[in-house]
């Protein structure tokens, strides 16, 4: 018994101490004071972007401050002579029980500041609870697929065009946002900051990798980066051969799906077994934009040689369409290339009727049985299965001005941006859309928004709806800002507004002019564009005699459209107010439309005979 009472009698005499040198003091003290100050480092770093790792340091040296704070206690005392080892220090001089009481007052103290934190944290800091589903759905569902580093010694088209197949497998899953190919591609060869890269498309998580190809090997390394503190959520690297480029496709998907805990509805499809068929195909794929003319020979070209090599190649014969596509827009052989659209969608579609793209482009080529609503509901539903299309939404959008539903096109510009933040394309069509709904000062914020990116087109609109208001000066410095922008004389903007506003040869003027542009005009562009100062200088009957000669043309596809686009965009022309309007929409199908959709925004239907503003 005596032994274990002697050791009772020695752990309270040792507690005794640790109180007695305020031991238990200074460890209360310490422990509110370092969550006190692991709060507001919190909130301090987040409010400065810091990176995580800061925060896990600060942590890191209170937690190994603790046991340091508990042995300067035992070990040390505050005297009045300053700090001393406690066995030097003379009992009947101690002051323990004094500095005890000021310990005391510093934990009440520091208490009082740590619950009025808490207050404030709760009530005023900090945000409405979020369920984790809504966290998965708002915050983690976004990507960005950057193009992906080209390691071989040939051209990036296979990078490109892998990277491309990539974004769009995964733009096929509902639940996840993903960044446009031109926002994405703009970082392409750029080291950036991947927390800026986040900031400027909208997301939250960013694919990268590279690719290797000698032979028939392949070398792809992915890896999936949390953008806000650029830790890697995923990595892997696959040696294989060329022809497990699809089971590779699909190992990267499912690995990010997986890491999102999303559900890839299907892998990549295996669009041919011939490896080289499929090498062209991708070249090709990697020299599509929605952005700018492209060499439209050099891509058909690709994909004849990947349909020679297998000519039940559907998807080769699908994007045949898409650049034919695109000659129909950018040329004045317009009928011509969209038959050629037309058949290569009828191909692609005999070979496998599944596919999206060529399902659509067989009804809006069709030059047998098309009709605007059609055109319509078949954009409308390819925009709905594959939503990383922006083609689509770009066309759709287009359409929409044009039969007169601009709120609709102005949510399928904003649609347009959110994937593609980077695009000059969206903002400017955005801008038209709510110029058309009678938003001008929204439509040149749009605009301002593209001419910072470098856009020169916004500024064409600018200027040209400054001179429909009657605001020249403003337009003629907008005009300018063209002029310099493209190489042009700046100086001729001034004289060139002030002699068509002459009121006794200004339309004369205007006529040479616009003949002389004409003369040169060396694609569809520059062929439809002179007629546009009709609409902007007021001489409203010249540009409805335009849009008639146009449409006799064999380029009436892509050239009265235009024009029609224009007039209706500019709300307070003239335009739609001209009684030769209601007849021109009806002799192009669109009051079909208006019977088959429902009214436009701009007209109605109240007395039985369709009445515009």
């Amino acid at each position: 018994m005596w032994p274990f009472r002697g050791m009772e009698l020695q752990q309270v005499s040792f507690f005794a101490e640790l109180k007695r040198r305020n031991v238990f003091r200074v460890g209360i003290a310490y422990v509110i004071v370092g969550w006190l100050l692991a709060q507001v480092s919190e909130i301090a770093f987040d409010a400065f972007d810091a990176p995580a790792w800061v925060l896990k340091s600060v942590l890191f040296v209170l937690v190994l401050g603790l046991p340091l704070a508990l042995f300067f206690a035992w070990a040390f005392e505050v005297t009045p002579e300053g700090i001393k080892l406690e066995k030097n220090v003379d009992r009947s001089q101690s002051i323990t029980t004094q500095t005890g009481r000021k310990l005391d007052f510093i934990i009440i103290g520091v208490l009082v500041i740590a619950v009025g934190f808490l207050l404030i944290d709760k009530f005023l800091l900090t945000a409405p609870p979020i369920d984790s589903e809504e966290i998965i759905a708002t915050e983690s569902q976004s990507i960005a697929v950057l193009p992906f580093v080209n390691m071989s010694d040939d051209n990036d088209y296979f990078a490109d065009g892998l990277s491309e197949e990539l974004l769009n497998l995964l733009a096929k899953i509902p639940d996840l946002k993903v960044a446009g190919r031109t926002s994405s591609f703009a970082f392409k060869g750029r080291n950036e900051d991947l927390r800026e890269i986040g900031d400027a498309l909208g997301v939250t998580k960013v694919l990268e990798g590279s690719v290797r190809r000698s032979g028939d090997r392949l070398r792809v390394t992915a890896q999936l980066i949390n953008v806000a503190d650029g830790f890697h959520i995923w990595s892997e690297t696959y040696d294989r051969e060329m022809a497990d480029i699809f089971d590779i496709q699909d190992s990267v998907a499912n690995a990010i799906t997986g890491a999102l805990k999303l559900h890839l509805i299907q892998g990549a499809d295996r669009p041919t077994d011939d490896v080289d068929a499929y090498a062209y195909y991708v070249e090709a794929l990697s020299l599509q934009n929605a952005e700018s003319t492209i060499n439209l020979a050099a891509a058909q070209a690709l994909l004849d040689r990947a349909i020679s090599r297998d000519s039940n190649f559907a998807k080769a014969y699908e994007l045949k369409a898409v650049f034919f596509w695109f000659e129909a827009a950018w040329t004045l052989d317009a009928p011509a290339a969209q038959l050629k659209a037309y058949d290569a969608a009828k191909k692609a579609l005999d070979l496998d009727p599944t596919l999206p793209v060529a399902r659509t482009f067989a009804t809006t080529a069709n030059p047998d049985n098309w009709s605007w609503f059609e055109e319509i509901a078949a954009l409308e539903e390819l925009a709905h299965e594959e939503p990383g299309f922006v083609m689509a939404i770009n066309a759709l959008q287009y359409d929409l001005l044009l039969t007169g539903y601009f709120n609709e096109a102005i949510a399928y510009a904003d649609k347009y941006v959110e994937l593609e933040p980077l695009s000059t394309t969206g903002y400017w069509r955005k801008g038209e859309a709510l110029l058309a709904a009678g938003r001008r000062e929204e439509a040149y914020e749009a605009w301002e928004k593209a001419i910072d990116m470098g856009d020169t087109y916004s500024m064409y609109e600018m200027a040209a709806d400054l001179l429909i208001s009657g605001q020249d000066e403003a337009a003629i410095a907008m005009i300018e800002r063209v002029y310099v922008a493209t190489g042009e004389n700046p100086a001729e903007a001034r004289p060139f507004v002030e002699n068509v506003r002459n009121p006794d040869n200004g339309k004369a003027y205007l006529d040479a002019h616009i003949e002389q542009e004409i003369a040169r005009a060396t694609n569809v562009d520059e062929l439809r564009r002179p007629y546009f100062w009709y609409l902007y200088f007021g001489f409203i009957d010249d540009y409805w005699n335009a849009i008639e000669v146009l449409s006799d043309t064999d380029a009436a596809w892509t050239n009265a459209d235009t024009l029609e686009h224009q007039g209706l965009m500019h709300f307070d022309s003239g335009y739609r107010q001209s009684p030769r309007y209601l007849d021109y929409v009806k002799s192009n199908g669109v009051t079909e439309l208006w019977e088959q959709r429902g009214p436009p925004d701009h007209c109605n239907k109240g007395t039985g005979n369709w009445m515009c503003e």
